[in-house]
């Protein structure tokens, strides 16, 4: 088996958390000498502008599991999504999720035998939180979730879950016992793989809201969810072996993401103020009602059915171009942005489709806009789009059977939950400060800034002032 040493020398410890404890004091020696050498070394420059910008593409932030390359895009502890495809063991035809979040946990590719082992240790945990949600009522999260009006969104429903879990037991009882700081991060570690262990049949009670029947606790992740989804979905009957191995690859590409992104952002500040994981983790939850914010699967799909329903599923390129030019001339480009790169995850999800869906008209369709439209922005206002990966996620659940793209929302969630679980683990381990930048008003800023300007000129005309000899 091909091992990677994106972060060091691989541990051979079949055993998750023995494998962070190895690479705990490493990071904590480089860390400390990092700070030593460079501690007082300048990394960006923040302008005014960027202060109204939000900040958008500065360098303030530290996140150890993943960063985006402008060239190469998403990398999870320095690995590309295609190196991430090829090295990690798979399940089927994709990379297994418990395998990710072994990348994303310890920078280590982990061995088939290391997969293995977390794939059996959180079967096992799931087990052990079966009040959660097993039972007559579905558990104490089935119970809470059937009396929600029906106007709550998946999304909603799925951070009302995480509120109501009590997943601190390890965390509250050390505490309680007086343990160290820097043993803070075991004990949060086994909260968090409780909770990874049974999220898919939170999701699953978020899907219908339904109890779940004759689930069994054995499988992966993914066979797991697909247990619980099928409770609550036909349309699953009979596929889930092709939609586990779409589903592997779906949360394997989204397992985790910048750490500006709003969502991701808020989770790990809350992670960092010691919430109870998973309040953390509901506390970032709504913002994906809007992610990305170029158009959410929903939005997409909802354009691509307004130009069927206009044109027709195959239309003419003629007709096409004239349609898509008034929503570039008001500038909703749902599902594309002006970039200089194609998304690794579109092209992963794209070759997907052409090896797995290649008549699907749906699918068709989608590429045919991108094409389309990038060729139009090109020739009109002389700029470079790209698709997101939303774009062709969308029609490819759609095809699988999960037509419902609000609730698919909440896979993009959960799918983030790996990269989210795995960072504050790190911010634990390390003892991060919670992030505390300084806020001033507009007015503060301008008298400050008109205040050192006029101290500047001053300056100049003294210099300019001739001496007198």
């Amino acid at each position: 088996t091909k091992v990677s040493t994106t972060r060091g020398i691989p541990s051979t410890s079949t055993n998750l958390k023995e494998a962070l404890c190895e690479k705990i004091p490493i990071h904590y020696d480089l860390l400390r000498n990092f700070r030593k050498e460079h501690g007082q070394s300048v990394i960006s420059r923040i302008t005014v502008n960027d202060i109204y910008d939000g900040l958008r593409g500065v360098n303030m932030m530290v996140r150890e599991t993943s960063e985006n390359d402008p060239k190469y895009g998403i990398r999870y502890r320095g690995l590309t999504i295609p190196e991430v495809l090829n090295l990690l063991p798979r399940r089927g035809t994709s990379p297994s999720v418990e395998a990710v979040f072994w990348l994303l946990l310890t920078g280590d590719v982990p061995t088939q035998e290391q997969t293995t082992s977390l794939i059996n240790d959180w079967s096992s945990r799931r087990q052990r939180r079966k009040e959660w949600w097993s039972g007559p009522s579905g558990g104490i999260v089935g119970s809470v979730l059937r009396n929600l009006p029906n106007n709550v969104t998946p999304l909603g429903k799925l951070s009302i879950a995480l509120t109501i879990l009590e997943t601190n037991k390890y965390t509250k009882k050390a505490l309680e016992n007086g343990a160290l700081s820097h043993t803070h991060w075991e004990h949060i570690y086994e909260d968090s793989m409780e909770l990874l262990a049974a999220l898919p049949a939170i999701i699953g009670l978020v899907g219908k809201g339904r109890e779940l029947r004759n689930v069994t606790e054995k499988g992966d992740w993914i066979d797991f969810l697909l247990e619980c989804l099928s409770n609550t979905s036909e349309d699953l009957k009979g596929k889930t072996t092709s939609v586990g191995d779409f589903l592997r690859l779906y949360v394997s590409l989204n397992a985790d993401e910048d750490g500006g992104v709003p969502g991701v952002h808020i989770t790990q500040i809350s992670g960092a103020s010691y919430l109870d994981i998973s309040q953390a983790l509901s506390s970032g939850v709504l913002l994906y009602e809007n992610e990305p914010i170029t158009g959410t699967m929903l939005q997409y799909m909802e354009f691509q059915k307004k130009i069927k329903s206009a044109l027709g599923t195959e239309p003419k390129e003629e007709m096409l171009q004239h349609f898509l030019l008034s929503f570039i001339e008001e500038n909703k480009l749902i599902g594309h942005k002006e970039t200089r790169f194609l998304d690794p995850r579109y092209a992963a999800l794209l070759n997907h489709v052409k090896t797995y869906l290649p008549g699907n008209t749906e699918t068709q369709l989608s590429q045919e806009i991108t094409r389309v439209l990038a060729f139009l922005m090109k020739n009109t206002k002389n700029k470079t789009i790209f698709p997101e990966q939303t774009t062709i996620a969308g029609p490819i659940f759609q095809f699988y059977g999960l037509k419902d793209m609000k609730f698919n929302q909440v896979l993009l969630c959960m799918s983030r939950a790996l990269g989210a679980i795995a960072s504050i683990i790190w911010t634990r381990a390390i003892n991060a400060p919670v992030e505390q930048p300084k806020s001033n008003s507009t007015y503060t800023y301008f008298y400050s800034l008109r205040n050192s300007r006029n101290k500047m000129k001053k300056r100049i005309r003294i210099k300019q002032v001739p001496k007198i000899t």
